[in-house]
């Protein structure tokens, strides 16, 4: 039977990823800790194996082809697959301590998470979380890349390689400046936001969020956003009064505090959120992944039940 054989070899993935994080060719060279020799034959090489261009000439500044970004892509999967596959083997090898990674959509508020930490200090001593920030907008995708383990997000995902634990409510909810009229408000309807500069951490169509929950469904969109890149930066703009956003009441709770905003519940049924932690039932690591989502969830539960 016919066997595919890949033209490329692990150092050549390694070195179109060093090329694509680096200014020029010296710069990628020690990164790999080559010299710049060695990385131009190790393109050359490529190149002729591919019988494509993998960077364009010309240009101070390093830049990869159209191939070379297509082979790029493949290359990051299999990197990170790689990875993953040596954390798991190495656990599952008997490897005393072993990380759970977790990535949560960017209204998950992390309230729950010294309340783990701490559970887990106390009865999973060998067990040690790290936390991956840069996959907010699609925690269930690095779910599958594997470069997370465990995935906290609004919706549950159903399929036989995903198990999923039910977390606990939330709801979306309109932040207003205090001295704004709506603020007095018992509700607000989705009609209500989109006559208002909308402020916002992203555009993007996140899973969950007021796009998907309240505005598709409504057939609107605010007239004006103001986007600020960041939920802080959010806070700072609907306090200064430059306009309103839709949180989560867990993620905004923290900040109504310092005064000068206030929470108005939304008209919307589509308004509460159930969030839920998604792992994947995989042999190697799915015990220590299993028990900081079981403990996740006996943490919320008991802060909510508080």
């Amino acid at each position: 039977m016919f066997q595919f054989l890949p033209k490329l070899e692990l150092r050549h993935l390694l070195m179109l990823r060093a090329i694509a994080a680096s200014p020029t060719l010296a710069e990628a060279a020690h990164r790999l800790s080559i010299t710049p020799s060695a990385l131009t034959h190790r393109l050359r090489e490529a190149e002729r194996r591919t019988a494509l261009p993998l960077v364009a000439r010309g240009g101070r500044r390093a830049r990869l082809t159209d191939a070379g970004e297509r082979f790029l892509l493949a290359a990051n999967r299999c990197l990170a697959e790689l990875e993953s596959a040596e954390r798991e083997v190495n656990a599952g090898a008997g490897s005393a301590r072993q990380v759970v990674r977790i990535g949560g959509s960017t209204l998950c508020g992390y309230d729950w998470l010294p309340a783990l930490l701490r559970h887990l200090e106390a009865n999973q001593p060998l067990i040690d979380i790290e936390m991956i920030i840069d996959v907010s907008l699609n925690p269930m995708a690095a779910l599958r890349d594997r470069r997370i383990d465990l995935a906290v997000t609004p919706n549950r995902s159903r399929g036989r390689e995903v198990s999923a634990v039910r977390l606990f409510q939330d709801e979306l909810i309109a932040l207003v400046p205090a001295e704004h009229p709506k603020a007095k408000r018992r509700h607000l309807d989705v009609r209500d936001l989109i006559t208002e500069t909308y402020v916002t951490d992203t555009t993007a169509q996140e899973s969950g969020r007021e796009y998907e929950r309240l505005f598709e469904p409504a057939g609107v969109r605010p007239a004006r956003i103001l986007r600020a890149g960041h939920m802080e930066a959010v806070i700072a703009l609907v306090r200064a009064g430059l306009g309103l956003t839709v949180t989560t009441r867990t993620s905004a709770a923290p900040f109504v505090v310092g005064g000068g905003l206030q929470l108005v519940p939304l008209t919307a049924a589509s308004r509460h959120l159930t969030w839920y932690a998604h792992y994947r039932t995989t042999r190697l690591r799915g015990a220590a992944v299993r028990i900081v989502s079981e403990t996740l969830a006996e943490v919320v539960s008991g802060r909510n039940s508080s």
